[in-house]
């Protein structure tokens, strides 16, 4: 079975001060001294194919993992160490155009990867970016190939013949499902979100295969790309306010603050119990 696991790296958006949180001419933020990272859904996907690959050992199933992402030579770092994971292909497909608000460019490439160059049995996604955050790149990949999708997936395991046992959150709970390929997984909030680190002797084994680079050129997109440019704009930027909400207790002492504190907020829930 072959799987391509489909990644975006992010700049570490945390590592921003309040001050550098400032929007220049061109309608952007200056990330450049901030450390790329994997995107979370993206690094939850990753992890989750390598234990699918360690668990269809025992059902004797040859998994071959693709890693692709698009972007610039940053991301090679990140494609080194999914080589000294076991990855058998890293692809990295180079690109020089702002597409961070539109899926329908980075749909389109990847599913032009699947069907003219390298065919797969299985697309493996992050639900969103932590840039776009649209949580719609799995959809438009899965309906340009013709595939059916599987939303929010927390886990993936081998079944016999083939298939799938595939893990999903729904309203209310899971859902386990039994599933023939091709298909498309979209990953969600799973409990795996860490990627395992390599060993020293798997960097040196591994890690220094070479990387293979395309251009975003060489897929049908000009008239995507110049479509998306012309009906959208990017018109502002502005930061979203984590702070949270609050009541500011006043009184002289901590007593009488207590004490509003139950009269005006607690004493009706605690006498409903």
């Amino acid at each position: 079975m072959k799987i391509l696991v489909c990644f975006k790296t992010v700049p570490d958006l945390e590592m921003l001060s309040e001050e550098d949180w400032a929007v220049d001419s061109n309608l952007a933020v200056d990330v450049s001294f901030v450390k790329n990272i994997l995107n979370c859904f993206d690094e939850s996907a990753l992890e989750m194919t390598l234990k699918l690959s360690e668990y269809s050992e025992s059902f004797n199933e040859s998994l071959t993992l693709t890693a692709l992402t698009i972007g610039d030579k940053k991301a090679e770092m990140f494609l080194k160490t999914l080589y000294a994971l076991k990855f058998q292909k890293a692809v990295r497909i180079e690109n020089n155009e702002d597409v961070r608000f539109f899926p329908e460019v980075i749909a389109a490439v990847i599913a032009q990867y699947v069907e003219k160059i390298n065919n797969q049995d299985v697309v493996v996604l992050g639900r969103q970016s932590g840039e776009g955050d649209n949580a719609k790149t799995p959809l438009l990949v899965a309906e340009m190939l013709g595939w059916p999708c599987i939303t929010q997936v927390i886990n993936i395991e081998p079944s016999q013949e083939e298939r799938l046992r595939v893990t999903s959150m729904v309203e209310g709970g899971t859902l386990i499902q039994v599933i023939d390929t091709p298909c498309v997984l979209s990953v969600g909030n799973a409990p795996v979100s860490y990627l395992r680190v390599p060993t020293l002797k798997d960097k040196m084994s591994y890690g220094k295969r070479a990387i293979e680079v395309l251009n975003i050129n060489v897929f049908n997109i000009a008239s995507l790309l110049n479509k998306c440019y012309h009906e959208y704009q990017l018109i502002g930027l502005e930061k979203i306010s984590n702070h949270r909400a609050g009541i500011l207790i006043e009184g002289a002492t901590t007593a009488e603050k207590a004490k509003k504190l139950y009269d005006h907020y607690l004493k009706e829930r605690l006498e409903k119990q």
